[in-house]
C-alpha cells in the first residue's frame, strides 16, 4: 500500500472493509515484538535499536497496596503496545536548575500505578548476551522518572552494543514512609518499598533480559545524584544480592540512611498533619491529599534501616559483605554545586570575599576557607564556595565509600 492515500481512495477502501486492516498490518509487521514472563509487548525501532517503553514490571501500588511491597503484575496474553512511557510516581514537580534542566523535561502523568520500565536494545533473541546497564534516575528519593529526555538510551545502546534499562519506582512518602509503628508488622517494609520496587525491576531484568539480547549474568546498575544513592542502597539489600554484577555511582555515594526512631517520628508528624490516626487511615486517603502533604514537615523521603529489607546502613561502618564481589566505579562531578546551588541562586557566582563566610555558614570555619585559598590561590570567592560545598557534600562521601 502506498504511504499516502487520497481521501477518495481511502473512502473506497474503507467501504470495502480493506483500509484499516491493511494499515494496521503494515505497522505490525514493522514493529518488534518481545515475549516477557508476563506477556508479549510490541515496541518500535530507531534504525537497528529496538525500543520498548512502559513495560509493566509490577502491579498497581494504590489502594490496599499503598505502602506495601511490590507485587507481580497479572499476566496477559494479547500483545500490548510498549510505545510510550508509563506514569511516574506521585510527586511534586521539581525545579529545572534555573533553566539548565529544561530540555530534560518529559513529565508524565502521576499515578500510584507507576511500576514501569523501558528497554533499548540492538537486538532481540539473537543470543549475543550483551552487557545490561540499568539506570536509576536522579531527583533524590523524591522526584523524577526514567522518562526524562536526558535518559534516552538509543545512542548508548547503539554505540556500546549494550541493553539499556530505565526504571520508574515509588518516591517520597509513597515509597519511604516508615509506618511500622503506626501500622504494625504488616507495614514493616513500608519505609523501603521504593527500593523494593527497584529490586523487583532487577528481578524482571534477570527473568526477561535474554529475550532482549542481554546477559542476565552481566548487569551493571548506575546512577547520578539520587540515582547513585539508590545504587548505594541496593548494594546493601539482601533481596538484590546476586542480581548486581557491577555498579557505577556518580555524586551519590550514600553511607548512611535514616534510623528507625527518626523515620517513625517523621511518619507520626506527617500522619498527624493529615488527620490520620494510623497507617490504614493513610491508605484510604486520596492520592492528591498525600501529594499535597509531601512538602510538610516530617514527610521524610529516604530509606531506613528497618532490620528487614535494609538490615544495615549502606556503607557504614564498612562496605556490605553481600556485595563484596561487585566491582564499583565511584566518582563525583568536580564542581557539583555550580549546577545545584548555582542553578537555584545565580547570585552565588558574584560572591565577594567578605560575604563568603556568611554564605558558607557555620559548618565551615575561617581556617578551612584559608586552607582552600592556599591550595587554590587563583580561585575567586565563587569558586572557593562551590569547591568547598562540592567536596563536603559529595567528594568526601565518595572517598569514604
Amino acid at each position: 500500500m502506498p504511504n499516502k492515500i487520497d481521501r477518495r481512495t481511502l473512502v473506497g477502501l474503507a467501504a470495502a472493509g480493506l483500509a484499516a486492516p491493511a494499515i494496521v498490518n503494515a505497522q505490525t509487521l514493522a514493529a518488534p515484538v518481545a515475549q516477557t514472563k508476563h506477556g508479549p509487548v510490541r515496541g518500535a525501532a530507531d534504525g537497528a535499536v529496538k525500543i520498548f517503553k512502559g513495560i509493566r514490571y509490577g502491579a498497581d501500588t494504590g489502594g490496599a497496596n499503598r505502602f506495601m511491597p511490590p507485587r507481580a503484575p497479572q499476566a496477559w496474553t494479547e500483545v500490548r503496545d510498549a510505545l510510550d512511557f508509563g506514569a511516574q510516581s506521585p510527586q511534586v514537580a521539581g525545579g529545572d536548575g534555573g533553566g539548565l534542566f529544561r530540555s530534560w523535561a518529559n513529565r508524565r502523568p502521576i499515578s500510584e500505578d507507576c511500576l514501569f520500565l523501558n528497554v533499548w536494545t540492538p537486538g532481540l533473541r539473537d543470543g549475543k548476551k550483551r552487557p545490561v546497564m540499568v539506570w536509576f534516575h536522579g531527583g533524590g528519593f523524591s522526584t523524577g522518572s526514567g522518562a526524562s529526555n536526558a535518559y534516552d538510551g538509543t545512542r548508548l545502546a547503539r554505540k556500546g552494543d549494550v541493553v539499556v534499562v530505565t526504571v520508574n519506582h515509588r518516591l517520597n512518602v509513597f515509597g519511604y514512609s516508615y509506618l511500622a509503628e503506626l501500622g504494625g508488622p504488616e507495614f514493616a517494609h513500608s519505609g523501603n518499598v521504593g527500593n523494593l520496587d527497584m529490586v523487583a525491576s532487577l528481578q524482571w531484568v534477570r527473568d526477561n533480559i535474554a529475550e532482549f539480547g542481554g546477559d542476565p549474568g552481566n548487569v551493571l546498575i548506575f546512577g547520578e545524584s539520587g540515582g547513585g544513592s539508590k545504587c548505594s542502597c541496593l548494594l546493601a539489600m539482601p533481596s538484590a544480592a546476586g542480581m548486581i554484577h557491577r555498579a557505577a555511582i556518580q555524586s551519590g555515594s550514600t553511607l548512611r540512611v535514616r534510623e528507625p526512631a527518626q523515620a517513625a517520628a517523621s511518619a507520626r508528624e506527617w500522619a498527624k498533619g493529615l488527620g490520620a490516626a494510623d497507617a490504614r487511615a493513610l491508605q484510604q486517603l486520596p492520592m492528591e491529599r498525600l501529594v499535597a502533604a509531601i512538602g510538610a514537615a516530617g514527610a521524610g523521603a529516604n530509606p531506613v534501616v528497618d532490620g528487614r529489607s535494609m538490615p544495615r546502613h549502606p556503607f557504614d561502618p564498612d562496605a556490605p559483605a553481600i556485595s563484596r564481589q561487585v566491582p564499583m566505579l565511584i566518582g563525583t562531578n568536580k564542581d557539583e554545586q555550580t549546577l545545584l546551588a548555582g542553578g537555584r541562586n545565580p547570585a552565588l557566582f558574584d560572591l565577594t570575599w567578605d560575604k563568603l563566610p556568611e554564605t558558607l555558614g557555620k559548618s565551615y570555619t575561617a581556617a578551612q576557607i584559608a586552607e582552600m585559598r592556599r591550595l587554590h590561590p587563583t580561585a575567586n570567592p565563587a569558586q572557593v564556595y562551590f569547591r568547598m560545598t562540592s567536596e563536603a557534600g559529595f567528594r568526601r562521601s565518595a572517598i569514604i565509600q
